[in-house]
This record gives C-alpha cells, structure tokens and sequence, in this order.
C-alpha cells in the first residue's frame, strides 16, 4: 500500500509538473492577437505631415475660429505648380493631388482617389486640406484661383476656391 501511494504521489506529481501541460494553459491563440492587431493598425486617415507645408490652417484662440496661417517663407522665385504639388503631396500622404495645368489665373488641380478627402478626414480635415491647398498654389505669381477636380463626397466639394472662399462661413 506503501509503495502504491508513493506512485500516486509521483504520477500526480509528474503529471502537475509536465511542462508541456504548463506551456498549453499559458499559451494563447495567435489568431485572436492578430485580430486585435489588425484592428489596432488600421490607419488613421488624417495624416498631415506639417515639414514642408508653409500654410496651415490654424484654430485661433481670439477669434475662436480657423484661420490660415504662413508657417513657413518660401522665394516666390523658387516656387512653381510641380513643387507645390509635391510638398501638398508630402504633406497630406492620404490625399494625393495632380497638377494639371495653370490657364490665366487659375491652377487646375486633380484628385484622382478623393475618397480620404471626401468621406474619411471628416468636414474640418477636408476644410484644412482645402484651405491649406488653395493658399499654398496662390502664393505663385498671377494665380488667384485653384480648380480641384474629384468626386463629390460628404465633407468636400469640388470646383474653384479662392483665398476669399472662407471667408463668409
């Protein structure tokens, strides 16, 4: 009887001990993290990366209204459409414009995936892209107007924009 609780004992033992047995209890479903992951990931569509950009559109506390502001001087002499095409780009990497061509006083601009801009920034980010875009192409010389080109959506809408197009909101 000795020797048959001594291998009860042992076999309890051994069998609370396994490693193997351990390892099972503290493991965990890969699949269920990576869900989680995945849904962690998902990116923000509003993303503005303010390092090249010279005009924001800033909240202000006196007036507790937006307003845009020159962040940063740029020569006039160095500025032309297919540079400030490419620093909108940098700066707004979810909403990708097309320089088309300038005609008078008008720059005419595309966006061919406007899908962030229209339904994903939500109506104060489109307004800053907007706003920020429409300035920063009316610091060339002659061009007063932008003409964007997209598809309608929520919180944007295409057409020509002017320094003055905020004004009255």
């Amino acid at each position: 009887m000795h020797i048959k609780t001594i291998f009860m004992g042992l076999l309890i033992l051994g069998v609370g001990c396994n490693p193997s047995r351990q390892q099972g209890e503290e493991q965990y479903d890969e699949s269920d993290t990576m869900k989680m992951d995945t849904v962690q990931q998902v990116e923000n569509p509003f993303i503005y990366v303010p390092t090249e950009a010279f005009w924001e559109y800033q909240y202000d506390t006196v007036t507790l209204d937006f307003k845009p502001v020159k962040v940063r001087e740029v020569p006039a002499d160095s500025l032309t459409a297919e540079g400030i095409e490419t620093m909108i780009n940098h700066t707004w990497p979810n909403v990708q414009v097309r320089y088309i061509e300038t005609f008078g006083d008008t720059v005419y601009l595309e966006i061919p995936e406007s899908t962030v801009l229209t339904q994903q920034m939500g109506t104060a980010g489109a307004e800053q892209f907007m706003v920020s875009t429409t300035y920063s192409f009316t610091e060339l010389p002659d061009v007063r107007y932008v003409a964007f080109g997209f598809e309608e959506g929520d919180h944007a809408v295409p057409g020509v924009y002017s320094r003055n197009s905020w004004d009255n909101k």
